[in-house]
């Protein structure tokens, strides 16, 4: 405990200019930048216009292409696919489509890098831990949750990835695949499939092409996939922060210096009073403005992922239920860990909606029966903006949270038992 308690102090204190210089944020740029979604121009890092703009565009068709390989080899190959290859190559196209979703709506979108910079340069709680103690302790917490949640979901990403591409890797050497030439009734199995024009079922040199482009491929979906959810959770997570700061503000606001019951504000307190009213309900209208914000950048894309999760929890269900070895080594790892995501999303997420329902009762807990009718109104007019609790939604629709996390899971098991009395 003593090592990890001097590397969150220190790295909260020390040698730490801006947002950008915590760990976890060096961590989510690294990734980022390799797929061209680090907002690097608009905080003031060095980039090329021209390469920038060929890898949005690269990626988009890489993207595009994948989608559309995997389709085309459903299409080719449909009748030759066994139950447990036409579930897996269905996972691929909806994986698939998803990679093209974000890349549209993200990767090649100003708006999102736009809302990335404000998140790393303006509402990121290292600018806000100076206003209080509570605001420095809030900081501290969401420092050490932001940590340690970037280190589980980078961990989580690559042990999936490295499963998902050794499984088969070891099936053709548990098959002597690797030995020799591969007959026409025993070819080499893939962790993805495409319609290649090259043989890459029995000749080693276009399974060993392959598998390199699979291994990449699959890494580029793992960062499309696990670090956009990152980047979002973290900022819910800071968003948690400043309602926390903002109710424990309401929570210690002055009350009249005199001790006599009934006592008023005098006139040189109610001009604190108004001050510190003003700072409480724009602090608040920052918050909600850039929690609009976020839920019109990355509502499209959470649209798609709970649709993704939605369609993809049932067929992995289904795969599941096979009960043979092949399944469930391939297919128990992948359902654990997209469920895992769903539900950890929506309970992140879940944390915004809570935390923000308290602030209304924060608010009619403010001294107004001491204060003047002016800031009575004013008051009054921030209890009102304050009864709906904030939520990020999806295409402006669903609150994303555990209700919708529970309401895909109850129905992806309707559909799995739908089909499996099929």
């Amino acid at each position: 405990m003593g090592l990890r308690q001097f590397l969150f102090e220190n790295e909260a204190v020390e040698g730490i200019n801006t947002a950008s210089d915590y760990l976890y944020i060096k961590i989510l740029r690294f990734t980022l930048v390799i797929v061209n979604s680090w907002p690097r121009k608009e905080i003031g890092e060095p980039e090329s216009p021209r390469l920038s703009a060929f890898a949005k565009y690269f990626y988009l068709f890489l993207t595009v292409l994948a989608a559309i390989g995997s389709i085309a080899y459903v299409a080719v190959h449909n009748r030759e696919l066994t139950f447990l290859e036409t579930g897996h190559m269905y996972i691929v196209v909806l994986m698939s489509l998803v990679d093209v979703s974000r890349v549209a709506t993200l990767t090649m979108s100003t708006t999102y890098r736009e809302v990335a910079r404000d998140f790393l340069t303006k509402i990121h709680l290292f600018y806000y831990k100076d206003r209080s103690k509570h605001a420095m302790e809030t900081h501290r917490a969401v420092h050490k949750i932001s940590h340690l949640f970037t280190l589980w979901l980078v961990g989580q990403m690559l042990s999936g990835l490295s499963l998902f591409n050794l499984i088969p890797m070891y099936s053709n050497y548990a098959a002597g695949r690797y030995s020799g030439d591969v007959s026409k009734n025993s070819t080499f199995e893939h962790s993805l499939y495409y319609s290649y024009p090259f043989d890459t079922s029995t000749d080693i040199r276009g399974y060993s092409i392959a598998c390199v482009i699979h291994w990449v491929l699959s890494y580029l979906c793992s960062t499309w996939f696990c670090m956009f959810d990152l980047f979002l959770s973290l900022m819910v997570f800071h968003l948690w922060g400043h309602f926390k700061i903002l109710i424990n503000t309401l929570n210690d606001f002055p009350r009249p210096s005199s001790k006599v019951e009934g006592a008023q504000f005098s006139d040189e307190e109610l001009v604190d009073v108004a001050a510190r009213l003003k700072d409480c309900i724009v602090y608040h209208r920052e918050i909600t403005l850039f929690t609009d914000r976020m839920s019109n950048v990355f509502g499209p894309m959470l649209f798609v992922y709970y649709s993704f999760h939605q369609a993809s929890g049932c067929l992995l269900l289904l795969e599941c239920s096979q009960m043979t070895a092949q399944a469930l080594m391939r297919y128990v790892p992948l359902t654990i860990i997209l469920t895992q995501q769903l539900i950890q999303l929506s309970v992140i997420f879940e944390l915004v909606g809570s935390e923000s329902d308290k602030l209304k009762h924060a608010v009619y807990g403010l001294p107004w029966e001491c204060m003047d009718v002016k800031n009575r109104r004013v008051v009054l007019i921030f209890l009102a903006n304050t009864q709906e609790p904030v939520h990020v939604k999806a295409m402006g629709v669903a609150n994303v949270g555990v209700t919708s996390m529970a309401a895909i899971l109850k129905t992806s098991m309707s559909y799995f038992t739908f089909l499996r009395s099929m």
